[in-house]
């Protein structure tokens, strides 16, 4: 389509005019000195709002006063606009701005009417007031100069505006020498009312107000338990401020905080102290007041704000990344407390207590939707998992009033164990991870369902994230090492042992771990004194029991073997496996009479499990295997192939059943299926005492050269 040229001159007259009509535009917001009022109003608002945040601790100003303010600010603003549009301040007073001024001025810079030399312009400002243009020798001139320093103007007006609003949301106001994602140790709140139901409960939830936080590290729990212990200070149930001060130094952070709480009268006194660790000197506190007991939660709110604006934290990160703390805990002190003790118990492995104070928190607040998902984790993992899922399904529907680091964990939670769904809690752990990649849980989580989907590189590359962090999880080593086991990384799996050991030379799942690689590595000797070493660090370790017993079956010293495992069922008759391992060792010896008579508790057990579960195909295989080590070949097989009619996938346990049997052909090529299926664990393979039957077969060692180089 061709444009005639006819239009042209239309359309550059038309943007000339348009040009034209903002200029003047620009022009009248300076006469009526608008752009200077908001640039000025927003300054004045900017300093106001700083001075309020400074002193609104000190003067006990209730937390309203700062969003009050504000909010006035914002309302305010249009209003001064209007009036500055309207009125002008001149030495005789405020007056009613008038246009004819402005058009004149306008006029005078912007005609764009035909004019001759000499010509005399007049304005209705009044009959005196005479322009003669011979006066104004460059109008062009002095008409580009006039909208060079009004676009200079007013750019400049807005762009201090813009700076302003962005310095007071972006603003770190950092009184304290920290560092974005740097450490800090929290102390326990000193309660000086005598009011039990403050102990505990101001600890909790003052640490989930400030781990809300995404700029600032605060040391857990868990850590400063194990940092406790290595001082050898376990005992210490108070974290105070000599304390926290000592751990603050062992770990290398550089600030800590020290709470209180105090009365006077009927009003109660929060304070926050951020201390330097080298000295001890006090670098910022902050003080406020609670008129009762029912104002304490959101006045640890507050506390929890302003540290974090100490610290460096912007307002609007805060603003951002804080959830109300009646919100994602309680409203009731007493449901907050039973909630701490919960927490507490629940870290020191008192498993039935930490269970009936989750019970207790909602039992006083129905409503507490941290508590229900503690209480169906714990319920879950140890006791009643039907249960544990109903309350993990009542927790999901509220999961918003959690913080985004328990929403993410107990959605994970909730995929992996209730919905099956690994790909989906390792989507939930590595949001988590985005928002909080210095907490090392969400990281040994994420290895560990890599692990269970056989990613084994990625496994170690998570667990090894978080060791980066907190190179004292012990659990996390055992990630580590077992992948590394597992796939006979011998090397490696012993460089980890020996480093977990140097970090946890009083733990026995080091040794015990070394045991292992010493015994895939074939130096049974050395994996004899390391699994030695963990049991006198821990002689109730079964697991590490039970490994040193095949050891000592393996060397052919069954003696000592059978006395392992007679000490693990005097400790607990409940180890009924062992009774079937005794069985193998007095076969071994020959001593057939021994051997059926523990082989016969075994089946006892078998037998009232395939009762109890009827569709637990590894009972079957159990029953068929002690059946056939009886003598009861025929009805051992024929019980076994029920095991392979509900679940034809379990092929490492079909193996133990065929080697048993005798039928060794066929029990490599379930050992060969399960190794095709990523089944990864060397060293129980070289230690099971029914696959130990095929190491002489031809294929046996091709297998294991095959799948672990």
């Amino acid at each position: 389509m061709v444009v005639s040229d006819i239009y042209q001159p239309i359309s550059a007259y038309k943007m000339a005019e348009t040009n034209g009509r903002f200029n003047k535009f620009l022009l009248e917001l300076k006469h009526r000195r608008v752009l200077r009022l908001i640039t000025v109003y927003v300054a004045v608002a900017f300093g106001l709002l700083e001075l309020i945040d400074i002193i609104s601790g000190p003067l006990n100003l209730p937390g309203w006063v700062l969003t009050f303010v504000m909010s006035l600010s914002v309302l305010v603003l249009p209003i001064a606009v209007i009036l500055s549009w309207i009125f002008i301040v001149t030495p005789d007073g405020i007056k009613r701005y008038r246009n004819e001024f402005s058009k004149t001025s306008l006029n005078l810079y912007q005609d764009n009417s035909p004019m001759h030399f000499g010509q005399v312009a007049k304005t209705s400002l009044s009959d005196d007031f005479v322009v003669d243009k011979n006066y104004l020798p460059n109008t062009s001139l002095a008409n580009k100069s006039n909208k060079r320093k009004e676009r200079i103007f007013g750019v400049s007006s807005l762009l201090v505006i813009i700076a302003v609003v962005l310095l007071f949301l972006f603003y770190s106001g950092r009184s304290v020498p920290f560092k974005e994602r740097d450490w800090v140790v929290l102390a326990d709140f000193e309660n000086l009312t005598e009011e039990v139901i403050f102990d505990k409960s101001l600890n909790t939830a003052f640490s989930i107000s400030i781990n809300q936080s995404r700029y600032i590290n605060v040391f857990s729990r868990r850590r400063i338990k194990e940092t406790l212990k290595r001082m050898e200070k376990g005992g210490h149930e108070l974290l105070d401020e000599e304390i926290s001060r000592e751990i603050a130094m062992r770990e290398g952070v550089k600030v800590y905080i020290v709470p209180e709480i105090s009365k006077v009268g009927h009003q109660y006194i929060l304070s926050g102290k951020i201390q330097e660790t080298e000295t001890g000197s006090v670098y910022r506190s902050e003080l406020l007041y609670a008129e009762n007991q029912d104002e304490i939660i959101e006045k640890l709110d507050q506390l929890s704000k302003r540290i974090r604006r100490h610290l460096g934290e912007s307002r609007y990160k805060i603003s951002g990344q804080s959830k109300p703390l009646i919100k994602v805990t309680t409203a009731s002190l007493d449901a907050l407390k039973e909630f701490s003790l919960g927490i507490e118990n629940h870290l020191n492995l008192k498993f039935e207590e930490a269970l009936i104070h989750y019970e207790n928190a909602i039992r006083i607040d129905s409503n507490f939707t941290a508590a229900k998902a503690s209480l169906g984790n714990i319920l879950f993992e140890r006791f009643d998992r039907r249960k544990g899922k109903e309350w993990l399904d009542e927790a999901i529907l509220s999961i918003d009033n959690l913080t985004e680091r328990e929403k993410y964990g107990i959605l994970a939670f909730y995929a992996v164990n209730i919905e099956n769904d690994l790909n989906k809690g390792i989507e939930y752990t590595n949001m988590r991870i985005e928002l909080y990649p210095d907490d090392p849980v969400p990281h040994n989580n994420l290895g560990w369902y890599y692990q269970n989907q056989g990613q084994y590189e990625k496994a170690v590359s998570e667990y090894k994230a978080a060791l980066r962090i907190d190179p004292h999880m012990m659990l996390t080593y055992g990630g580590v090492i077992w992948v590394y086991l597992g796939i006979g990384q011998m090397d490696s799996a012993l460089v980890w042992s020996n480093t977990m050991i140097s970090y946890g030379p009083d733990n026995p799942w080091g040794y015990f771990y070394l045991g292992s690689t010493y015994f895939g590595m074939d130096e049974f000797e050395n994996a004899e004194a390391a699994y030695l070493k963990a049991m006198d660090l821990y002689p109730g370790f079964s697991l590490n029991q039970y490994r040193l017993a095949h050891l000592y079956r393996l060397q052919g010293k069954h003696t000592r073997a059978i006395e392992i495992l007679k000490d693990i069922l005097q400790n607990n008759p409940d180890e009924v496996s062992a009774h079937y391992d005794i069985g193998v060792n007095y076969q071994l010896m020959g001593n057939t009479e021994s051997a059926r008579d523990h082989f016969l508790e075994f089946r006892k057990y078998a037998e009232q499990q395939m009762m109890n579960f009827p569709e637990d195909p590894e009972t079957y295989i159990a029953l068929g295997t002690v059946l056939t080590r009886l003598g009861e070949k025929e009805a051992g097989w024929s019980i076994g192939k029920r095991a392979i009619e509900i679940d034809s996938t379990l092929h490492f346990k079909y193996a133990e059943l065929l080697a048993v049997q005798d039928k060794k052909v066929e029990a490599l090529t379930h050992l060969e299926l399960s190794l095709e299926n990523g089944y990864r664990a060397l060293v129980w393979i070289k230690l099971n005492p029914d696959i130990n039957l095929l190491k002489n077969e031809e294929g046996y060692n091709e297998l294991i050269k095959k799948y672990f180089k």
